[in-house]
């Protein structure tokens, strides 16, 4: 068991500070206390990161940090932080750590016993989930999904069959290709939402059918990054006895899968418990 005192005073530790995804009033006057007091700023694009603190007023120290580098430089993150400085670590936009690298960073700090304090802030798929219409609880987030078809069609079978809403990021550049994807596993009445450019001047919803908001975007070049959202499969559907999931997992297995993959995606794909699944596949 570990226990964290994230206010100790005069000690390293890690803050994860939020940025806006948009609208630069977004950001919080704790946030820019942060970044204005720490030691040195670990950035996902220093760049882009640079002309955000420039807007806000902030001017510190900014140590690149990115998905390319986070392994090699997490170690020499944690040595300064072992030494007193206090590091806030930031993503282009949003919330760190989702669909960022900055998980890497917790992940050492806490093996390092070093402080990890979050902040509270903007993240574009709540913000995209409380507009949706759809209802928040539960809801399955998946950030971007693989690029080419045969990938991401998986996704799709387990949003498909999901009692809760699903969430994922798409680039305006493949949204074309992925929502033609989507309609070949989606029933066609399937509600979806398209939400782009949330919090800036040309936000949008785009809501309908799956086969309606594809068609839509096949004749309107998209633009901006997209938050997608699935709506819940409401169906009421029978529940399998334990001897038929392990015959799914079983069949699954036979077509070449790992027993631990067959038995977290039939678990998930069937709302039951992935421990005991597995629990009652290797007892039978």
């Amino acid at each position: 068991m570990q226990r964290q005192s994230s206010y100790a005073q005069n000690e390293g530790k890690l803050y994860l500070v939020p940025t806006p995804i948009g609208n630069l009033e977004d950001i919080t006057i704790r946030a820019k206390r942060i970044l204005q007091e720490a030691d040195y700023i670990a950035a996902e694009d220093t760049r882009t990161s640079g002309i955000l603190l420039e807007k806000i007023g902030v001017h510190n120290h900014m140590l690149s940090f990115h998905k390319y580098n986070s392994k090699e430089r997490a170690p020499e993150l944690v040595k300064l932080m072992q030494d007193g400085a206090v590091i806030a670590e930031i993503s282009d936009a949003g919330m760190p750590v989702i669909s960022d690298p900055g998980f890497v960073l917790v992940q050492e700090c806490i093996k390092n016993d070093i402080p990890v304090v979050p902040l509270p802030g903007a993240s574009a798929f709540t913000t995209a989930l409380i507009a949706s219409g759809f209802d928040a609880q539960p809801f399955t987030y998946y950030g971007f999904l693989p690029r080419k078809a045969g990938e991401q069609k998986p996704y799709f079978v387990q949003m498909e069959q999901a009692h809760g809403t699903s969430i994922f990021y798409e680039a305006p550049h493949r949204l074309v290709k992925t929502l033609s994807n989507m309609a070949t596993v989606f029933a066609p009445e399937r509600e979806i939402v398209a939400a782009r450019e949330l919090t800036k001047i040309h936000e949008e919803f785009i809501r309908g059918t799956v086969q309606e908001v594809s068609q839509y975007f096949s004749e309107n070049q998209p633009r901006g990054e997209f938050v997608i959202l699935v709506s819940p499969n409401t169906e009421e559907t029978e529940q399998l006895s334990w001897p038929e999931l392990i015959e799914l997992v079983d069949e699954r297995v036979d077509q070449g899968e790992s027993k631990k993959s067959a038995i977290k995606e039939v678990a998930q794909a069937n709302q039951v418990s992935k421990n005991e699944l597995y629990d009652r596949y290797h007892q039978k």
